[in-house]
């Protein structure tokens, strides 16, 4: 699949939707190379001050194609990536990829055990760091390189897990390639500056990197310390002209909160926000969409444009991918009735390999499609998500299937708890967890944020003229702030249980 010259004036995302059908059936290599022949001089990654052209990306990845050719690499070997947010990462993954390998991405925040238990598990021979690039010969006269397929393994996406072993996704070539097609909704064209927020070592980098650079937009990497400060944040917007950008709820919360006219000096088209259930923002003088996704799936599984929802709760995650068929399913394994929440189970080309060597996990996630036969779609993902059908087919997410407890003998949900807490005090981010006692039996607890001290006993009150007595919080807990892994989502996992939890009494007098 290679690009005629004529199309050099046509719109790359508009080139990529008329030709779906046979781009699928490719990789992003080529698709890549097929930009740079379009684009060659437009910038396609930008990292604190130093810049490449998408002509000057493609000869790197060719030089380190070349080097992995010539050591030796096998097909669909596992290259492990140590650069941090450089551009050397991005040509990195290319030569990789370009050399019939995969990726992992190692990055700096791990903590030594684990970077060591991600080496030995997946047998990386290679470790793509500053050293490994300096013994790169800098040619400009190498011939083209590609030894990547359409279902050859890509990459593998460990998830963030604390108290549990990480679990390696296995990503392909196709399940990239579809993850680029999901955001060429999002309309996003040559010369457009996407500023890459996420950690690189996580899928939603995945899609946000090589979208833009499958239509000549440039990929802004932003810097580490940049991340965690919103003002140093929106400086970066404003002096680099960031048109579309991804953010988590908690930071997406504190730019939103800024004054209008503050905002309108922002240069941002569109924002994305994801990875945890959206909330409780304001209306900005840009796009706003919710985005749903996972791992499993190569990124995004489903969008909604929030502007049109004037809300204090949950924002809907819309409707599922077009090119995906999504199943609400009951614990009998059979379609639940309009309206009812049921685990989502996903079938199409973003449904991804299966967990690294994890056979007996993979088996449990990845089935048959028991509702269909038809050709692409022959395997369903099970998420483990709850959501429902609000109507026309856009989902609500619920919570997660193992985050349903029984208290009481009552069925609770996390999220309806959480939910309840945020309407009736002004605390930024909640979470509600349930933890057993040595007796048995489920103690629901909630633990909060906010601005200032709040009356937990007057909080319990308001609850209880909102929502069933069994779904008020045995305990509320006030925190300075939550346990946040790698990604920057609340680490559940990590909250722990309040050393008083066997004795129901005292925990309701002191919480």
């Amino acid at each position: 699949m290679r690009m005629k010259k004529t199309y050099e004036d046509i719109n790359r995302s508009d080139y990529l939707i008329e030709h779906r059908e046979e781009v699928s059936r490719s990789t992003f290599c080529k698709v890549f190379c097929d930009t740079v022949s379009a684009y060659p001089e437009e910038t396609a990654v930008y990292c604190e001050g130093r810049s490449v052209t998408y002509r000057e990306l493609l000869s790197l990845a060719e030089a380190a194609a070349h080097k992995l050719v010539e050591d030796g690499l096998e097909k669909e070997e596992i290259v492990a990536i140590r650069t941090g947010r450089s551009i050397e990462t991005i040509a990195g993954i290319l030569g990789i990829w370009k050399a019939g390998g995969a990726y992992v991405y190692l990055d700096k925040a791990y903590p030594p055990r684990r970077e060591a238990a991600i080496l030995q598990e997946c047998g990386c021979r290679f470790i793509l760091d500053a050293k490994w690039w300096q013994d790169v010969p800098r040619r400009h006269d190498l011939s083209p390189l590609d030894l990547s397929e359409n279902e050859g393994l890509a990459l593998l996406i460990y998830t963030s897990g604390s108290t549990s072993k990480p679990k390696g996704v296995m990503l392909e070539h196709k399940n990239v390639i579809a993850s680029m097609y999901d955001f060429q909704i999002f309309n996003v064209r040559r010369g457009d500056h996407y500023g890459i927020f996420p950690g690189l070592g996580f899928v939603a980098a995945v899609s946000d990197i090589f979208s833009g650079l499958a239509v000549g937009a440039a990929a802004y990497i932003i810097p580490g310390a940049i991340r965690k400060s919103i003002d140093a944040l929106v400086d970066y917007y404003k002096t680099h002209t960031i048109r579309i950008t991804f953010l988590p709820p908690h930071m997406a919360r504190k730019l939103i909160s800024m004054d209008f006219s503050a905002l309108e000096e922002i240069p941002l088209r569109l924002l994305l926000v994801g990875s945890e259930p959206v909330r409780n923002l304001n209306k900005a003088p840009f796009k706003i969409f919710n985005v749903y996704g996972a791992s499993e799936m190569c990124s995004m599984i489903a969008h909604c444009d929030i502007s049109q929802y004037d809300t204090d709760g949950f924002y809907p995650v819309g409707k599922v991918n077009p090119w995906l068929k999504g199943y609400l399913v009951g614990d009998d394994g059979r379609p639940v009735a309009p309206g009812e929440p049921g685990e989502l189970w996903l079938a199409g080309p973003q449904v991804s390999r299966g967990y690294y060597k994890l056979p007996e996990l993979t088996k449990s996630h990845y089935i048959p499609n028991p509702f269909s036969r038809e050709p692409g779609y022959e395997r369903v993902f099970k998420t483990n998500d709850i959501l429902k059908d609000v109507g026309g087919g856009s989902l609500l997410y619920v919570c997660r299937k193992d985050n349903v407890y029984k208290i009481r003998g009552f069925r609770v949900e996390n999220t309806a708890v959480e939910y309840a807490i945020l309407q009736c005090a002004p605390v930024k981010e909640v979470a509600a967890k349930a933890f057993m006692d040595n007796g048995g039996c489920n103690v629901l607890c909630a633990y909060f944020t906010a601005d200032e001290k709040l009356d937990v006993k007057a909080i319990k009150e308001r609850l209880k003229e909102r929502i069933p007595y069994y779904m008020v919080p045995t305990c509320l807990i006030q925190l300075d702030s939550f346990p946040r892994n790698l990604n920057g989502k609340i680490d559940r996992k990590s909250i722990e249980a309040p050393k008083e939890l066997n004795d129901h009494k005292l925990l309701e007098r002191l919480y």
